[in-house]
Protein backbone atom coordinates (compact mmCIF):
# COMPACT_ATOMS: atom_id res chain seq x y z
CA UNK A 1 0.00 0.00 0.00
CA UNK A 2 2.83 2.13 0.93
CA UNK A 3 4.42 1.31 -2.86
CA UNK A 4 0.79 2.54 -4.20
CA UNK A 5 0.89 5.71 -2.17
CA UNK A 6 4.88 6.50 -3.01
CA UNK A 7 4.20 5.63 -7.32
CA UNK A 8 0.75 8.06 -7.09
CA UNK A 9 2.54 10.99 -5.23
CA UNK A 10 5.50 10.61 -7.86
CA UNK A 11 3.16 10.75 -11.19
CA UNK A 12 1.42 13.32 -9.78
CA UNK A 13 4.26 15.47 -8.94
CA UNK A 14 5.99 14.70 -12.60
CA UNK A 15 2.54 16.13 -14.16
CA UNK A 16 2.34 18.94 -12.05
CA UNK A 17 5.17 19.85 -13.47
CA UNK A 18 5.16 18.32 -16.47
CA UNK A 19 4.66 21.95 -18.06
CA UNK A 20 7.80 23.44 -16.28
CA UNK A 21 10.08 20.95 -17.55
CA UNK A 22 8.13 20.80 -21.07
CA UNK A 23 9.54 24.50 -22.01
CA UNK A 24 13.40 23.75 -21.85
CA UNK A 25 13.07 20.83 -23.83
CA UNK A 26 10.59 22.96 -26.48
CA UNK A 27 13.12 25.72 -26.73
CA UNK A 28 15.80 22.91 -27.24
CA UNK A 29 13.99 21.47 -30.28
CA UNK A 30 12.44 25.21 -31.67
CA UNK A 31 16.04 25.01 -33.67
CA UNK A 32 15.91 22.07 -35.68
CA UNK A 33 17.63 19.84 -38.21
CA UNK A 34 18.06 20.17 -41.72
CA UNK A 35 17.08 16.93 -43.16
CA UNK A 36 18.14 15.59 -46.94
CA UNK A 37 14.43 14.50 -47.62
CA UNK A 38 14.39 13.93 -51.69
CA UNK A 39 16.41 10.49 -51.28
CA UNK A 40 14.84 9.46 -48.22
CA UNK A 41 11.65 9.15 -50.50
CA UNK A 42 12.81 5.71 -51.76
CA UNK A 43 15.58 4.80 -49.51
CA UNK A 44 16.08 5.04 -45.78
CA UNK A 45 16.11 8.14 -44.02
CA UNK A 46 19.54 10.25 -43.75
CA UNK A 47 19.86 12.90 -41.85
CA UNK A 48 22.79 15.69 -42.63
CA UNK A 49 22.68 18.98 -39.43
CA UNK A 50 23.93 22.00 -40.88
CA UNK A 51 26.61 23.96 -38.87
CA UNK A 52 24.32 26.20 -37.45
CA UNK A 53 21.23 23.52 -36.71
CA UNK A 54 20.37 21.97 -33.54
CA UNK A 55 19.66 18.17 -34.04
CA UNK A 56 17.93 16.47 -31.40
CA UNK A 57 20.57 13.92 -30.21
CA UNK A 58 19.86 10.27 -29.09
CA UNK A 59 20.20 11.70 -24.97
CA UNK A 60 17.87 14.14 -26.08
CA UNK A 61 14.98 11.43 -27.17
CA UNK A 62 15.85 9.53 -24.18
CA UNK A 63 15.40 12.31 -21.52
CA UNK A 64 11.18 12.72 -23.22
CA UNK A 65 10.88 9.35 -22.03
CA UNK A 66 9.95 9.81 -18.85
CA UNK A 67 7.56 12.90 -19.55
CA UNK A 68 6.22 10.82 -22.40
CA UNK A 69 5.59 7.76 -20.67
CA UNK A 70 3.86 9.87 -17.91
CA UNK A 71 1.57 11.62 -20.41
CA UNK A 72 0.58 7.81 -21.89
CA UNK A 73 -0.26 6.69 -18.18
CA UNK A 74 -2.04 10.19 -17.63
CA UNK A 75 -3.83 9.59 -21.49
CA UNK A 76 -4.76 6.42 -20.92
CA UNK A 77 -6.36 7.46 -17.30
CA UNK A 78 -9.02 10.20 -18.99
CA UNK A 79 -12.09 9.86 -18.69
CA UNK A 80 -13.33 10.97 -21.94
CA UNK A 81 -11.39 10.42 -25.86
CA UNK A 82 -12.11 14.43 -26.07
CA UNK A 83 -9.64 15.06 -23.55
CA UNK A 84 -7.03 13.14 -24.61
CA UNK A 85 -7.29 14.20 -27.90
CA UNK A 86 -6.99 17.59 -26.52
CA UNK A 87 -3.94 17.05 -24.29
CA UNK A 88 -2.09 15.68 -27.56
CA UNK A 89 -2.89 18.80 -29.62
CA UNK A 90 -2.32 21.29 -26.74
CA UNK A 91 1.19 19.27 -26.73
CA UNK A 92 1.43 19.46 -30.39
CA UNK A 93 1.84 23.67 -30.29
CA UNK A 94 4.57 22.69 -27.70
CA UNK A 95 6.23 19.91 -29.65
CA UNK A 96 4.95 17.99 -32.23
CA UNK A 97 7.30 15.18 -32.87
CA UNK A 98 6.64 14.50 -29.51
CA UNK A 99 2.94 14.28 -29.83
CA UNK A 100 3.22 12.22 -32.90
CA UNK A 101 5.24 9.73 -30.79
CA UNK A 102 2.53 9.79 -28.26
CA UNK A 103 -0.13 9.83 -30.67
CA UNK A 104 1.21 6.65 -32.36
CA UNK A 105 1.81 5.04 -29.22
CA UNK A 106 -1.23 5.30 -27.76
CA UNK A 107 -3.47 4.34 -30.93
CA UNK A 108 -4.16 8.18 -31.84
CA UNK A 109 -3.41 7.76 -35.67
CA UNK A 110 -6.08 10.13 -36.58
CA UNK A 111 -4.21 12.75 -35.04
CA UNK A 112 -1.44 13.17 -37.57
CA UNK A 113 -3.29 15.16 -39.92
CA UNK A 114 -3.86 17.98 -37.01
CA UNK A 115 -0.58 17.38 -35.41
CA UNK A 116 1.68 18.27 -38.34
CA UNK A 117 -1.11 21.22 -39.55
CA UNK A 118 -0.13 23.01 -36.24
CA UNK A 119 3.85 22.03 -36.60
CA UNK A 120 3.45 23.91 -39.74
CA UNK A 121 1.82 26.62 -38.87
CA UNK A 122 4.01 26.83 -36.11
CA UNK A 123 7.33 26.20 -38.63
CA UNK A 124 8.58 23.14 -36.69
CA UNK A 125 10.93 21.12 -38.77
CA UNK A 126 11.81 18.61 -36.47
CA UNK A 127 8.36 16.78 -37.57
CA UNK A 128 10.39 16.34 -41.44
CA UNK A 129 12.23 13.15 -40.23
CA UNK A 130 9.56 11.41 -38.61
CA UNK A 131 7.11 12.08 -42.00
CA UNK A 132 9.87 10.73 -44.38
CA UNK A 133 10.21 7.63 -42.19
CA UNK A 134 6.56 7.39 -43.31
CA UNK A 135 7.07 7.61 -46.70
CA UNK A 136 6.08 3.80 -47.67
CA UNK A 137 2.94 4.24 -45.83
CA UNK A 138 -0.45 4.66 -47.66
CA UNK A 139 -0.91 7.86 -45.91
CA UNK A 140 2.42 9.91 -46.58
CA UNK A 141 0.55 11.92 -49.32
CA UNK A 142 -2.19 13.18 -46.67
CA UNK A 143 0.91 14.00 -44.17
CA UNK A 144 3.08 15.46 -46.51
CA UNK A 145 0.16 17.73 -47.58
CA UNK A 146 -1.25 18.44 -43.92
CA UNK A 147 2.17 19.58 -43.01
CA UNK A 148 2.85 21.56 -45.92
CA UNK A 149 -0.73 23.23 -46.22
CA UNK A 150 -0.19 24.12 -42.11
CA UNK A 151 3.70 25.98 -43.34
CA UNK A 152 1.77 27.81 -46.64
CA UNK A 153 -0.63 29.41 -44.10
CA UNK A 154 2.02 31.57 -42.35
CA UNK A 155 5.08 31.30 -45.55
CA UNK A 156 3.68 29.61 -48.57
CA UNK A 157 7.26 30.43 -50.31
CA UNK A 158 8.90 27.92 -47.86
CA UNK A 159 6.15 25.41 -48.29
CA UNK A 160 6.76 25.38 -51.78
CA UNK A 161 10.03 24.94 -51.13
CA UNK A 162 9.76 22.09 -48.58
CA UNK A 163 7.74 19.88 -51.63
CA UNK A 164 10.93 19.41 -53.54
CA UNK A 165 12.36 17.79 -50.12
CA UNK A 166 9.24 15.57 -49.44
CA UNK A 167 7.82 14.68 -52.92
CA UNK A 168 8.08 13.57 -56.35
CA UNK A 169 5.62 13.19 -59.26
CA UNK A 170 2.93 12.51 -59.84
CA UNK A 171 2.48 13.73 -55.93
CA UNK A 172 4.37 17.02 -56.02
CA UNK A 173 1.81 18.40 -58.55
CA UNK A 174 -0.91 17.09 -56.04
CA UNK A 175 0.26 18.55 -52.94
CA UNK A 176 1.24 21.89 -54.60
CA UNK A 177 -1.93 22.26 -56.00
CA UNK A 178 -3.08 21.84 -52.10
CA UNK A 179 -0.01 24.26 -50.72
CA UNK A 180 -1.42 27.18 -53.31
CA UNK A 181 -5.09 26.44 -52.33
CA UNK A 182 -3.83 27.31 -48.47
CA UNK A 183 -2.08 30.34 -49.58
CA UNK A 184 -4.96 31.62 -51.69
CA UNK A 185 -7.55 31.02 -48.81
CA UNK A 186 -5.82 33.74 -47.02
CA UNK A 187 -3.82 35.86 -49.47
CA UNK A 188 -5.00 35.44 -52.59
CA UNK A 189 -3.37 37.82 -54.76
CA UNK A 190 0.16 36.80 -53.54
CA UNK A 191 -0.68 33.40 -54.94
CA UNK A 192 -1.89 34.96 -57.91
CA UNK A 193 0.87 36.72 -58.62
CA UNK A 194 3.36 33.53 -58.47
CA UNK A 195 0.75 31.79 -60.64
CA UNK A 196 1.55 34.17 -63.26
CA UNK A 197 4.85 33.48 -63.10
CA UNK A 198 4.59 29.62 -63.53
CA UNK A 199 4.36 27.56 -67.00
CA UNK A 200 0.98 26.79 -68.40
CA UNK A 201 0.06 23.74 -67.75
CA UNK A 202 -3.65 22.44 -66.70
CA UNK A 203 -2.91 22.11 -62.99
CA UNK A 204 -1.84 25.39 -62.69
CA UNK A 205 -4.99 26.44 -64.45
CA UNK A 206 -6.75 24.57 -62.25
CA UNK A 207 -4.99 26.67 -59.74
CA UNK A 208 -5.30 30.03 -61.34
CA UNK A 209 -9.08 29.53 -61.30
CA UNK A 210 -9.56 28.79 -58.02
CA UNK A 211 -7.27 31.34 -56.79
CA UNK A 212 -9.47 34.36 -59.07
CA UNK A 213 -12.17 32.70 -56.29
CA UNK A 214 -10.82 33.29 -53.22
CA UNK A 215 -9.31 36.31 -54.92
CA UNK A 216 -13.02 37.52 -55.62
CA UNK A 217 -13.94 36.95 -52.04
CA UNK A 218 -11.28 38.73 -50.41
CA UNK A 219 -11.10 41.63 -52.89
CA UNK A 220 -13.94 42.17 -55.06
CA UNK A 221 -13.19 45.66 -56.56
CA UNK A 222 -9.85 44.39 -57.91
CA UNK A 223 -10.89 40.90 -58.85
CA UNK A 224 -13.98 42.56 -60.89
CA UNK A 225 -11.03 45.03 -62.87
CA UNK A 226 -9.00 41.93 -63.44
CA UNK A 227 -11.89 39.82 -64.79
CA UNK A 228 -13.19 42.67 -67.25
CA UNK A 229 -9.72 42.09 -68.65
CA UNK A 230 -9.76 38.94 -69.60
CA UNK A 231 -9.99 37.31 -73.04
CA UNK A 232 -13.33 35.22 -72.74
CA UNK A 233 -12.98 31.53 -72.70
CA UNK A 234 -14.39 28.78 -70.32
CA UNK A 235 -12.27 29.63 -67.22
CA UNK A 236 -13.65 33.44 -67.77
CA UNK A 237 -17.09 32.26 -68.13
CA UNK A 238 -16.68 30.61 -64.46
CA UNK A 239 -14.91 33.25 -62.96
CA UNK A 240 -17.91 35.60 -64.49
CA UNK A 241 -20.28 33.67 -62.64
CA UNK A 242 -18.49 33.12 -59.17
CA UNK A 243 -18.26 37.22 -59.59
CA UNK A 244 -22.05 38.04 -60.24
CA UNK A 245 -23.15 35.80 -57.06
CA UNK A 246 -20.64 37.33 -55.15
CA UNK A 247 -22.17 40.71 -55.90
CA UNK A 248 -25.48 39.64 -56.81
CA UNK A 249 -25.93 38.79 -52.80
CA UNK A 250 -24.95 42.12 -51.41
CA UNK A 251 -26.26 44.21 -53.59
CA UNK A 252 -28.14 43.76 -57.18
CA UNK A 253 -27.59 46.90 -58.50
CA UNK A 254 -23.80 46.95 -57.80
CA UNK A 255 -24.04 43.60 -60.18
CA UNK A 256 -25.88 44.67 -62.71
CA UNK A 257 -23.21 47.95 -62.95
CA UNK A 258 -20.17 45.43 -62.62
CA UNK A 259 -22.04 43.66 -65.74
CA UNK A 260 -22.41 46.89 -67.61
CA UNK A 261 -18.77 47.56 -67.23
CA UNK A 262 -17.53 44.19 -68.86
CA UNK A 263 -17.66 42.66 -72.71
CA UNK A 264 -21.26 41.93 -74.71
CA UNK A 265 -19.84 38.24 -74.75
CA UNK A 266 -18.39 38.42 -71.57
CA UNK A 267 -22.39 38.32 -69.56
CA UNK A 268 -24.85 35.95 -70.63
CA UNK A 269 -23.72 33.98 -67.67
CA UNK A 270 -24.30 37.11 -65.15
CA UNK A 271 -27.83 38.24 -66.87
CA UNK A 272 -29.10 34.65 -65.94
CA UNK A 273 -27.76 34.59 -62.05
CA UNK A 274 -29.06 38.54 -61.82
CA UNK A 275 -32.72 37.93 -63.07
CA UNK A 276 -32.65 34.84 -60.87
CA UNK A 277 -31.90 36.90 -58.20
CA UNK A 278 -34.20 40.05 -59.05
CA UNK A 279 -37.44 37.81 -59.48
CA UNK A 280 -37.03 36.77 -56.05
CA UNK A 281 -38.03 40.15 -55.14
CA UNK A 282 -39.44 41.51 -58.03
CA UNK A 283 -40.38 39.57 -61.15
CA UNK A 284 -41.34 42.50 -62.48
CA UNK A 285 -38.51 44.40 -62.63
CA UNK A 286 -36.41 41.01 -63.76
CA UNK A 287 -38.21 41.22 -67.29
CA UNK A 288 -37.48 44.69 -67.68
CA UNK A 289 -33.36 44.03 -66.76
CA UNK A 290 -33.53 41.00 -69.15
CA UNK A 291 -35.47 42.98 -72.26
CA UNK A 292 -33.44 45.93 -71.61
CA UNK A 293 -29.85 43.54 -71.81
CA UNK A 294 -31.39 41.57 -74.91
CA UNK A 295 -32.03 45.17 -76.78
CA UNK A 296 -28.90 46.89 -75.89
CA UNK A 297 -26.20 44.48 -75.61
CA UNK A 298 -28.22 41.90 -78.04
CA UNK A 299 -27.93 39.01 -75.06
CA UNK A 300 -27.85 35.57 -76.81
CA UNK A 301 -31.33 34.07 -77.77
CA UNK A 302 -30.71 31.10 -75.81
CA UNK A 303 -29.19 32.71 -72.91
CA UNK A 304 -32.14 35.47 -72.68
CA UNK A 305 -35.03 32.21 -73.48
CA UNK A 306 -33.37 30.55 -70.29
CA UNK A 307 -33.49 33.38 -67.99
CA UNK A 308 -37.05 34.02 -68.94
CA UNK A 309 -38.26 30.78 -68.18
CA UNK A 310 -36.05 30.42 -64.70
CA UNK A 311 -38.01 33.47 -63.76
CA UNK A 312 -41.69 31.09 -64.48
CA UNK A 313 -39.73 28.85 -61.25
CA UNK A 314 -40.12 31.84 -59.29
CA UNK A 315 -43.46 33.20 -60.38
CA UNK A 316 -45.44 30.63 -62.09
CA UNK A 317 -48.58 32.44 -62.39
CA UNK A 318 -47.39 35.80 -64.12
CA UNK A 319 -45.42 33.75 -66.47
CA UNK A 320 -48.09 31.33 -67.60
CA UNK A 321 -50.20 34.89 -68.17
CA UNK A 322 -47.79 36.30 -70.36
CA UNK A 323 -47.11 32.87 -72.36
CA UNK A 324 -47.79 34.35 -75.61
CA UNK A 325 -45.55 36.86 -75.67
CA UNK A 326 -42.92 34.37 -76.28
CA UNK A 327 -41.49 31.67 -78.77
CA UNK A 328 -43.12 28.05 -78.65
CA UNK A 329 -39.78 26.98 -77.88
CA UNK A 330 -39.74 29.55 -74.81
CA UNK A 331 -43.04 28.89 -74.07
CA UNK A 332 -42.51 25.36 -73.24
CA UNK A 333 -39.64 25.92 -70.44
CA UNK A 334 -41.49 28.35 -69.07
CA UNK A 335 -44.79 25.61 -68.57
CA UNK A 336 -41.62 23.48 -67.13
CA UNK A 337 -40.34 25.49 -64.68
CA UNK A 338 -43.57 26.74 -64.17
CA UNK A 339 -45.13 22.80 -62.96
CA UNK A 340 -41.80 22.29 -61.21
CA UNK A 341 -43.08 25.47 -59.04
CA UNK A 342 -46.53 24.01 -58.73
CA UNK A 343 -45.63 20.95 -57.64
CA UNK A 344 -46.47 21.49 -54.22
CA UNK A 345 -49.83 23.20 -54.89
CA UNK A 346 -53.06 20.93 -54.97
CA UNK A 347 -54.62 20.47 -58.12
CA UNK A 348 -57.13 22.61 -58.00
CA UNK A 349 -54.79 25.41 -57.89
CA UNK A 350 -52.54 23.71 -60.78
CA UNK A 351 -55.30 23.29 -63.00
CA UNK A 352 -56.14 27.22 -62.06
CA UNK A 353 -52.74 28.40 -62.95
CA UNK A 354 -52.78 26.64 -66.59
CA UNK A 355 -56.66 27.23 -67.21
CA UNK A 356 -55.90 29.96 -69.94
CA UNK A 357 -53.24 27.99 -71.60
CA UNK A 358 -54.06 25.69 -75.20
CA UNK A 359 -54.79 22.47 -75.22
CA UNK A 360 -51.13 21.84 -76.23
CA UNK A 361 -49.51 24.00 -73.72
CA UNK A 362 -51.93 22.43 -71.15
CA UNK A 363 -50.59 18.84 -72.62
CA UNK A 364 -47.25 19.80 -71.34
CA UNK A 365 -47.72 20.58 -68.51
CA UNK A 366 -49.75 17.98 -67.47
CA UNK A 367 -47.25 15.67 -68.48
CA UNK A 368 -44.41 17.25 -66.80
CA UNK A 369 -46.78 17.41 -62.89
CA UNK A 370 -47.39 13.52 -63.99
CA UNK A 371 -43.26 12.85 -64.24
CA UNK A 372 -43.34 14.67 -61.19
CA UNK A 373 -45.42 13.27 -59.20
CA UNK A 374 -44.62 9.37 -60.39
CA UNK A 375 -42.68 8.24 -57.63
CA UNK A 376 -44.37 10.36 -54.66
CA UNK A 377 -48.15 10.07 -55.62
CA UNK A 378 -48.74 7.88 -58.49
CA UNK A 379 -52.52 7.78 -58.19
CA UNK A 380 -52.63 11.32 -58.73
CA UNK A 381 -50.00 11.03 -61.81
CA UNK A 382 -52.04 9.26 -63.12
CA UNK A 383 -54.92 11.20 -62.63
CA UNK A 384 -52.72 13.76 -64.34
CA UNK A 385 -51.74 12.24 -67.16
CA UNK A 386 -55.68 11.06 -67.75
CA UNK A 387 -56.22 14.41 -68.53
CA UNK A 388 -53.53 14.91 -71.61
CA UNK A 389 -55.80 15.83 -75.18
CA UNK A 390 -53.08 13.93 -77.14
CA UNK A 391 -53.45 10.56 -77.22
CA UNK A 392 -50.29 9.02 -78.13
CA UNK A 393 -48.59 11.44 -75.59
CA UNK A 394 -51.25 10.39 -72.99
CA UNK A 395 -50.71 6.45 -73.78
CA UNK A 396 -47.36 7.68 -73.53
CA UNK A 397 -47.52 9.44 -69.80
CA UNK A 398 -49.34 6.68 -68.22
CA UNK A 399 -47.27 3.88 -69.59
CA UNK A 400 -44.51 5.51 -67.41
CA UNK A 401 -47.05 6.44 -64.53
CA UNK A 402 -47.64 2.49 -64.53
CA UNK A 403 -44.35 1.13 -65.00
CA UNK A 404 -42.72 2.93 -61.57
CA UNK A 405 -46.35 2.15 -59.80
CA UNK A 406 -45.93 -1.31 -60.52
CA UNK A 407 -42.46 -1.48 -58.97
CA UNK A 408 -43.94 -1.40 -55.62
CA UNK A 409 -47.62 -1.54 -55.72
CA UNK A 410 -48.47 -4.14 -58.92
CA UNK A 411 -52.00 -4.56 -57.59
CA UNK A 412 -52.92 -0.80 -57.23
CA UNK A 413 -51.78 -0.12 -60.64
CA UNK A 414 -53.58 -2.42 -62.24
CA UNK A 415 -57.13 -1.76 -60.89
CA UNK A 416 -56.00 1.65 -61.88
CA UNK A 417 -55.63 0.42 -65.48
CA UNK A 418 -58.82 -1.20 -65.19
CA UNK A 419 -61.07 1.82 -64.25
CA UNK A 420 -59.17 3.85 -66.75
CA UNK A 421 -61.50 6.36 -68.88
CA UNK A 422 -59.25 6.90 -71.51
CA UNK A 423 -57.62 3.82 -72.38
CA UNK A 424 -59.33 1.25 -75.17
CA UNK A 425 -59.99 -2.38 -73.98
CA UNK A 426 -56.69 -3.52 -76.16
CA UNK A 427 -54.84 -0.60 -74.85
CA UNK A 428 -55.46 -2.01 -70.80
CA UNK A 429 -54.95 -5.68 -71.99
CA UNK A 430 -51.54 -4.76 -73.71
CA UNK A 431 -50.43 -2.56 -70.56
CA UNK A 432 -51.71 -5.37 -67.99
CA UNK A 433 -49.62 -7.79 -69.64
CA UNK A 434 -46.59 -5.92 -69.71
CA UNK A 435 -47.15 -5.46 -65.89
CA UNK A 436 -47.73 -9.09 -65.55
CA UNK A 437 -44.71 -9.69 -67.21
CA UNK A 438 -42.33 -7.51 -65.02
CA UNK A 439 -40.31 -9.16 -62.01
CA UNK A 440 -40.64 -6.85 -59.24
CA UNK A 441 -40.93 -6.95 -55.32
CA UNK A 442 -44.42 -7.00 -55.35
CA UNK A 443 -44.89 -10.09 -57.39
CA UNK A 444 -41.77 -12.23 -56.60
CA UNK A 445 -42.97 -15.58 -55.38
CA UNK A 446 -40.44 -16.80 -52.32
CA UNK A 447 -40.04 -20.70 -52.20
Amino acid sequence: MKWLIVVMLSWGIGFISYPLLWQNDADNLKEQQTVNTQAAISQPVVVAVSSNTNASTPQQYDDSVHDREAMKASIAQDDTPYMSIFRILQLAEQDPLEALLIAQETQHEDLYGFILEIAGKNQFSNVISWIIEQNTSDDYESLVDSYLRGIASVNPQQALSDVDLLTVEPMKTSVIMSIVDSWASTDAMGAFEWLKQQPETSSTLKMYLNTMYYYIEQSPTEAASLISSLPLNESTNYLITSMVYQLVDKNVQEAVDWLDSIATEQRASGVFIISRKMAETDPEAALVFLNNQKQTYELNQDYYNSAVAEIASVEPDMMLARIDDYEINVQRDIIINASYALIDHSETTFLQSIDSLTDDNKDIAFRQRANQLTQTDPQQAFNVAERISDTSVRLESIINTVNVWSAFDKKTALIAIDNSTQLTASQKADISNQMQLQLTSSNIIYP
